[in-house]
């Protein structure tokens, strides 16, 4: 951009190694090398638009390990996503992933953990709630008191049905 015939660069507009650090915290390494130009009119931001997709390097905070948040995956969270320009990931993909399953399995045990635990419930609802608390333990690593207990249950109602 010129202002008063003199090339100003704002945030990084001409160059990829000028954009404002912020977009990076945390990274452990940038490899400016991999820039691709960013449509910023797709972004969400403020006052700083990122210009560039840069691959950088972060650390996962679940599973410690190194990760690469690269360009093509940051155009589509800032660009389709419509994420802010300034959030960048903590997890890896793979963390993400499971964070994501242990969520839907929570989700899908609230909804459906009071009707199961009725007597008059129908006996595959109550197999498929077992189901989720054992997927649910699986993910988690453990399970609450409450969920054991739940399951419990569960289990002796399935049990007194059979017999």
């Amino acid at each position: 951009m010129k202002i008063d015939g003199v090339e100003i660069d704002l945030f990084g507009d001409t160059d990829p190694k000028k954009m404002p650090l912020h977009f990076f915290f945390g990274a452990k390494q940038i490899d400016y090398s991999t820039a691709q130009r960013a449509d910023t009119s797709k972004q969400n931001s403020s006052v700083a638009p990122r210009h560039w997709y840069i691959d950088s390097v972060f650390k996962c905070s679940d599973c410690l390990e190194d990760f690469v948040f690269s360009a093509s995956e940051q155009r589509y969270w800032y660009e389709d996503r419509k994420f802010y320009v300034a959030s960048i990931p903590k997890r890896c993909a793979t963390c993400r992933r499971l964070n994501r399953t242990k969520l839907e399995l929570r989700q899908r045990y609230d909804q459906m953990i009071e009707i199961a635990l009725a007597r008059q419930c129908p006996l595959d609802m109550k197999k498929q709630v077992i189901e989720i608390i054992d997927e649910l333990e699986a993910a988690e690593g453990s399970i609450s008191e409450g969920i054991k207990q739940n399951h419990a249950i569960l289990l002796a109602q399935i049990a007194r049905e059979a017999t």
